[in-house]
């Protein structure tokens, strides 16, 4: 299935990132500082394992907070939602990064919110666990991406790769627009513009690597008329 044809919206991830935070302030406040910190700008659905990516941005004040105090990477354990379907509170898996709700491991994502009852939240017994900051898909886009200069690859944004299918396509997000929409190169190489918006959600951009560093020189404000044409 499509990210863009998502049901669950940001909205919803929004509230229930604030009520995790407030839940657990006592113990883990960072959580709450990381909130006002950041601004969600979109969600991903993604698959292995299902679940929802969060897109966070930061002004550059507020980067370098988070680079100074918010060095974490953590899965977290022992939060529970009510599963409206089976009655029930079910525990669900949470992923932070810089302190950040990031992903969340759930099946059927894109009806996260219609499944559970996002203001019924339990804790128990919570806990972290500290995860070097590794990531499975940037390894996947490096590869692909070898073809690249150190500059140029400086230039880009994998620390956060993420893999997003469409269409039963794979693709590996290489720079975050900070709206929802993404720049992504496909295994072969070729880069793209993906725009949640558009009627054409998917735009091939260059044909490969290189030829992307014609149009991109490290300012995304460049690129802003290519994502909406």
């Amino acid at each position: 299935m499509s990210i863009f044809s998502r049901k669950t919206k940001k909205k919803h991830i929004e509230q229930f990132g604030l009520k995790i935070a407030e839940l657990l302030e006592s113990e883990m406040p960072q959580i709450k500082t990381a909130i006002g910190l950041s601004k969600i700008y979109g969600i991903s659905f993604i698959h292995k394992p299902e679940g929802i990516y969060i897109s966070r941005g930061y002004t550059p004040k507020e980067l370098e907070i988070i680079n100074r105090k918010h060095k974490t990477c953590f899965n977290l354990t022992g939060i529970s939602v009510f599963n409206k379907k089976k009655n029930l509170f079910q525990p669900i898996k949470l992923y932070y990064q810089s302190d950040g709700l990031t992903r969340i491991e759930i099946d059927n994502p894109e009806y996260f919110h219609k499944t559970f009852d996002l203001s019924q939240i339990h804790k128990s017994e919570i806990e972290h666990e500290h995860l070097k900051m590794e990531n499975p898909d940037q390894k996947t886009a490096e590869k692909i991406l070898k073809s690249l200069s150190k500059d140029e690859l400086d230039l880009l944004e994998l620390d956060f790769t993420f893999e997003i299918e469409i269409e039963e396509k794979l693709f590996y997000t290489i720079l975050d627009m900070e709206d929802g929409n993404y720049v992504a190169v496909d295994k072969k190489g070729k880069v793209y513009r993906l725009n949640h918006d558009h009627k054409e959600m998917v735009k091939l951009i260059a044909d490969k690597p290189t030829d992307f560093f014609k149009i991109y020189n490290g300012q995304k404000s460049d690129l802003e008329k290519i994502m909406y044409e």
